[in-house]
């Protein structure tokens, strides 16, 4: 039976992370933030109501596993060769110089080189869940600050990857053998990544298609969750971290055409786990520091934004880029990471640092992380009064933001096959949810750009990108469940135009008021009728559009 002390304390750790996840989001402070603090206030430095944090640390581990399934799963290959200029460039110097002044800086201030290391390597990296979050919500991902801050985060993750390797390394080496130990265990970590890779690449597939065809949430849930701790136990049995198995296991299903239902699918499961783990660490951090050193936590804190904001600054300048998206970039990514604080976790159970200088760093991490949605949002007023405006940005009002924004086409089916024609013919980007795996494993053997995932799902739609889509295009089978789906839509604040097939005209107005934009039966010239508006709600060429319906007619369809 459940020990009762054990229970109060896990009731009061989410009654805490509720409490302070409401409170911060209306002060617009990130959710990270607030499950730190909250951590630290009924930790033993505070209110002491969980005495001893040790007996959580499962969930901390638990929760490093997944905070890189989650950032192996965003990280894109084919983004990171399109973006090498940033990535390479920009990155590489970055981190290399920010690693350097920090971990000078810390070496005199009386820190071992191990932890010297360890601090500079935390403190390079910036936050990818909060940028990433603030840019998709200001939508400036495709601008050219967006695109830039992106290119840097991706390789600051391969930098975390690395070290990944190199921290249990430290951990168990020293002196003479610690060449070696590195050398073996980088060697093993890119075999072992290679080995993960290509069952992801050939195995894994088969797999999911098979779950698939069960049509049940429930079992993808399962099967993610036993696939990443398989990879993590993996790695963790070769003496290597088991976050890197897990960060592996997301870049390999992030790459598949189930990356945006297994998204949507462990997202709850995954962001509970994630609260859980930061609330952990928050109980870890000694809050007395706070009182206690305030004059150089606020210093430290200062300098380490507008240091990192200066370096990438230059950097992204030197390499040739406009001025201004430069200053952007730069304050964007001035903050530490998420990244940075699980690696300073790590190297503490490893013995690398000791607790008094991780609970100073965390908090000057934590504070600069809260500060980074304001820099975000506004700093590009600052930079606006000091700058003129960059050479690369629109004056048509067209910015690369509504270039690159998708269609999104719910079902292969004879009308969705007919509309993918349309935007294919004028080079309109789109992107296919079709649940029927065998359907979407053909469709992408002929290039259709296609997602296994159950379109009439909201988290589905927004996994996929429906409140930057420039329309929607979604088939139900009953009236009951447009109406359902296009409410929460709606009530997401989300203002893409949705195009709607029902199989009769029944409830037409009713969804109308809801919000939807155009709606057309299952009837004669159905699929003509949506290629139709797909045209005119895109401003697309007549000629193009006409030819197409032509063919259609011609088809039978």
């Amino acid at each position: 039976m459940l020990d009762t002390q054990y229970f109060d304390q896990l009731l009061i750790i989410l009654a805490a992370a509720l409490a302070s996840a409401v409170i911060f989001r209306r002060l617009y402070v990130p959710s990270i933030v607030a499950y730190l603090v909250a951590g630290a206030v009924i930790g033993p430095s505070v209110m002491g109501w969980i005495d001893e944090p040790q007996q959580f640390s499962f969930l901390a581990e638990f929760g490093v596993v997944f905070l890189l399934f989650a950032l192996g799963l965003e990280f894109s290959v084919p983004k990171l060769l399109r973006l090498k200029g940033p990535v390479f460039g920009v990155g590489s110097a970055q981190v290399l110089l920010c690693m350097l002044i920090f971990g000078s800086a810390t070496y005199l201030w009386g820190a071992s080189v191990e932890s010297a290391f360890v601090i500079a390597g935390a403190l390079a990296l910036s936050s990818t869940a909060i940028v990433t979050k603030e840019l998709s919500t200001l939508g400036e991902v495709h601008t050219d600050h967006g695109r830039l801050s992106i290119g840097v985060l991706l390789f600051q993750d391969l930098v975390a990857v690395v070290l990944l390797i190199v921290i249990p390394v430290l951990g168990a080496s020293s002196g003479a053998d610690l060449g070696t130990a590195l050398g073996v265990a980088l060697v093993k970590g890119l075999l072992l990544a290679a080995i993960l890779l290509a069952v992801g690449r050939w195995v894994l597939p088969i797999v999911y298609r098979e779950v698939a065809k069960s049509q049940s949430s429930e079992i993808f849930v399962l099967s993610t969750l036993v696939i990443v701790m398989v990879a993590a136990w993996v790695t963790h049995a070769a003496g290597l971290s088991m976050a890197l198995g897990a960060f592996v296991t997301g870049m390999m299903l992030g790459e598949c055409h189930y990356k945006h239902q297994i998204e949507s699918d462990i997202r709850g499961f995954r962001d509970i786990l994630l609260g859980l783990f930061f609330v952990t660490v928050g109980m870890n951090v000694d809050a007395s520091m706070l009182v206690e050193y305030a004059p150089r936590i606020i210093l430290f804190t200062l300098a380490l934004v507008a240091l990192k904001a200066l370096i990438i600054a230059v950097l992204i300048r030197l390499l040739g880029y406009p001025a201004k998206p430069a200053a952007q970039s730069g304050l964007i990514l001035s903050e530490a990471g998420e990244f940075g604080l699980a690696l300073l976790t790590i190297a503490v159970s490893y013995g690398l640092l000791p607790n008094e200088q991780a609970s100073f760093i965390m908090i000057v991490a934590v504070l600069s992380m809260a500060l980074s949605p304001f820099l975000i949002r506004y700093g590009h007023h600052v930079v606006a009064r000091w700058l003129k405006p960059s050479k690369l940005d629109t004056d048509d009002g067209t910015t690369a933001n509504d270039q690159e924004k998708l269609v999104l086409v719910g079902g292969y089916g004879r009308v969705g096959k007919a509309v993918v024609r349309l935007l294919a013919l004028q080079e309109v980007p789109y992107l296919v949810i079709e649940r029927d795996p065998e359907v979407v494993a053909a469709a992408r053997k002929q290039g259709i750009r296609i997602t296994y995932g159950d379109c009439t799902e909201m988290s589905i739609l927004s996994t996929c990108g429906i409140g930057s889509a420039r329309l929607a295009l979604l088939s139900f089978d009953t009236l009951d469940h447009a109406t359902e789906v296009i409410e929460h839509i709606r009530s997401a604040d989300v203002t893409t135009p949705l195009m709607i097939r029902l199989p009769d005209s029944a409830g037409v107005d009713e969804l109308i008021a809801l919000g939807a934009n155009h709606l057309f039966p299952e009837m004669v010239e159905a699929t003509i009728s949506a290629v139709t508006n797909v045209s005119t709600l895109l401003s697309l060429d007549d000629t193009l559009t006409q030819q197409l319906e032509n063919e259609l007619r011609s088809e039978g369809l």
